[in-house]
């Protein structure tokens, strides 16, 4: 059984330079926006993020590009998370330190202990009414969390950071998962539903409404959004032209590479590169 991805796309092309404060619910749809994200909360957090299973300790400073598919797994509706998005575009303009961003890109997680100048929950509020406020105040505000972003960059290059992806505690399907961090891996190849149902044992039809029933979404809908994030990647980090970029990221077609990035991101491959890459 074969099929096409889907058109539907599913999450904000970015949040922009924002940050907010309060509990969460855990997420019932995978989703993604073009924006580094940062988040902390006093209990830990559990995540799928391209179909890998990260835990996220307490009080520790988790960064990631959330343009790659990510869903919280857990619910944290009595708890009070900080949230801070940096659009990928500001991000770049910053230069940050440590081969941050590359490594980003590249679908890393950094995760730093909460430590001095590095206490999110302590500073969304001002940032929050200073972004909202406009003119001289949210200029202040921008060039703090720009330092406060490049701080945790540092701290995310030293070796007591900790960069890896290890087993959530649950609250996904195993099998879910599994299909998720497959199709993850290989999106730049030709995926069929009967290749992904047989990773985990399950008749096609039986594991497209597995998945759809945990990650909120289809499996056409999720390999779609993994091409896209591999193409803005390839976009960013290489010389390709831009239909290699398509093929490369595991498109058939031009003009459904074309098409499903323009509905995730706003606008065509190359004007994302040359915006990005001035």
């Amino acid at each position: 059984m074969s099929f096409d991805v889907d058109a539907s796309a599913h999450g904000a092309r970015s949040f922009g330079l924002s940050c907010w404060q309060g509990a969460t619910a855990a997420m019932t749809v995978a989703h993604r926006h073009d924006d580094l994200e940062l988040n902390l909360s006093p209990g830990g957090l559990d995540y799928l993020v391209d179909g890998r299973a990260v835990h996220i300790p307490p009080r520790t400073l988790a960064l990631f590009w959330a343009a790659r598919p990510h869903q919280l797994l857990t619910d944290a509706s009595r708890g009070l998370v900080s949230w801070l998005t940096v659009p990928l575009g500001t991000a770049l303009g910053w230069r940050l330190p440590g081969g941050m961003v590359p490594r980003l890109l590249a679908g890393g997680f950094a995760l730093v202990p909460a430590g001095p100048g590095l206490d999110l929950e302590g500073r969304v509020g001002v940032w929050a009414g200073e972004l909202a406020a406009g003119g001289e105040a949210r200029r202040a505000a921008s060039a703090e969390i720009e330092g406060f972003v490049g701080r945790a960059a540092l701290a995310a290059s030293e070796p007591r950071a900790v960069e890896s992806a290890v087993a959530a505690g649950g609250g996904l399907r195993p099998d879910a998962a599994a299909m998720a961090a497959w199709i993850s891996e290989h999106a730049d190849e030709e995926v069929r539903v009967d290749d992904v149902a047989r990773q985990v044992h399950l008749a096609p039809q039986h594991a497209m409404t597995v998945f759809r029933r945990a990650l909120g979404i289809t499996i056409g809908e999720y390999l779609a959004q993994c091409r896209v994030a591999r193409a803005q990647h390839l976009l960013l980090t290489t010389d390709l032209a831009v239909p290699d970029v398509g093929h490369a990221a595991g498109f058939r077609s031009q003009s459904q590479f074309y098409a499903r990035f323009r509905e995730r991101c706003g606008e065509a491959p190359a004007a994302y590169r040359r915006r990005l890459r001035p």
